[in-house]
């Protein structure tokens, strides 16, 4: 709550900043008035003008034209920064979900090498590959158009092929090497959670609508950021439905004892 509160006022304070510098009062068109003696008013806008300037320019058309250069002429390297940070974000939120009510401090928690697997997993194949995957082979398949009907083909060898061939498969076996299990097990739990938890079907509820936006109003150079972004959130929905279903494990387990 109060990590909100700070990123809502540091949102509002830049605003405000914007506001101000759009309004600012030009001294040259000050100058050119009629009046050769400046009134008190005049004086005090002035002042205030001077110290306005004093504040540093908020260039954000700059900053996001060398975002979007990033992008389009290193696409590998920024695929990797983005999916490895969005990774390493999503396994720290994980981390202290799993670590509440523990005594321990909250750097003491946090499992380091984990973090940086997943660093290594989001960067390489959710960046770099994904990258590859759907701005080079995809339009190799399919072309570069992006009316109705190709769009949905793209959509649907996504869903029905990439996804529960590729993309899942490889999600479960990072997941179960990361925590020291077998690939075996890794691959026993993807078809525990396909057959049993309709994981294909949550899946498809999130990922058809996005990468319908993907494929058709997306820019090629943007897509692996967008996919990141909403991947972060489905991340988080997830662990809320596997924590979910543990605590509903538990209770009946309690229950059984009982």
């Amino acid at each position: 709550m109060r990590q909100s509160s700070r990123m809502l006022s540091v949102i509002m304070t830049l605003g405000l900043l914007l506001v101000g510098q759009s309004f600012q009062v030009n001294p040259i068109h000050l100058g050119r008035s009629s009046n050769l003696h400046p009134s008190p008013q005049s004086n005090s806008r002035i002042r205030k003008h001077s110290q306005l300037n004093v504040l540093p320019t908020l260039d954000f058309s700059s900053a996001f034209s060398m975002i979007d250069a990033f992008y389009k002429t290193q696409p590998y390297e920024a695929a990797f920064v983005t999916c490895g940070v969005k990774a390493s974000a999503a396994d720290l939120l994980a981390q202290s979900r799993e670590s509440k009510g523990d005594e321990l401090s909250e750097s003491d928690k946090i499992e380091v090498e984990r973090n940086f697997a997943f660093i290594l997993y989001g960067g390489l194949y959710q960046g770099c590959a994904q990258y590859y995957i759907f701005n080079i082979i995809f339009p190799f398949l399919f072309g570069n158009e992006n009316d109705v009907a190709s769009v949905a083909v793209k959509v649907a060898f996504d869903m029905l092929v990439v996804s529960p061939l590729l993309c899942l498969p490889i999600a479960y076996l990072t997941k179960s090497a990361i925590y020291g299990e077998s690939w075996l097990d890794g691959l026993n739990k993807y078809k525990y959670d396909l057959t049993e938890k309709n994981l294909l079907l949550k899946y498809w509820s999130i990922w058809i609508p996005t990468q319908t936006l993907t494929f058709s109003v997306i820019p090629e150079h943007l897509r692996i950021a967008f996919i990141a972004l909403v991947s972060f959130f489905w991340l988080i929905i997830l662990s809320t439905i596997a924590s979910a279903d543990i605590e509903s494990e538990e209770a009946d387990a309690a229950k059984m004892k009982a």
